[in-house]
């Protein structure tokens, strides 16, 4: 048997286009054509299903951002409901507006930490916006939860 290796490109790119917007269920077939770089011939073709669900939302939070010309800071507490220790990715469905400071976080057994975001203000954004937060385990990017946050800007 041999190894065919697919580059990580690919694999983001199909994520990508797979769960831009994850509120819908979404099913999508794509085709992968594996070429060797060294004689440009076709080594494999690969079609590749992929389904995405709703996230499961687990906290609801609602955060005021005040009109400024600068991001605002914000913290929310990550938990880890498992009886080991546990390390989270956390990635969000607006990355132009939340900026998570640190994307992974180590959580203690039962315990919580504060994840630390910021809020980027645009002159657009003068009504409520939805976006989630996803959870998810670090080693094996499967989502473990999702917490939606509504951003409330405040008009200027």
């Amino acid at each position: 048997m041999t190894e065919t290796r697919i580059d990580a490109d690919v694999v983001g790119e199909i994520e990508t286009r797979l769960f831009r917007n994850r509120a819908k269920v979404r099913t999508k077939k794509f085709v992968v054509a594996v070429v060797n770089s060294n004689t440009l011939k076709l080594e494999r073709g690969f079609l590749v299903f992929g389904k995405s669900e709703a996230p499961r939302i687990t906290q609801k939070y609602i955060m005021n951002i005040p009109a400024t010309d600068e991001a605002v800071r914000r913290k929310i507490a990550i938990r880890n409901p498992y009886g080991l220790p546990k390390t989270f990715r956390i990635t969000t469905s607006h990355p132009e507006i939340v900026k998570i400071t640190d994307q992974l976080m180590s959580v203690p057994p039962m315990g919580k930490l504060p994840c630390e975001m910021f809020f980027v203000r645009n002159s657009h954004h003068h009504q409520n916006i939805e976006t989630l937060l996803y959870i998810s385990d670090a080693e094996t990017y499967v989502q473990e939860e999702a917490y939606s946050l509504t951003l409330d800007f405040e008009a200027s």
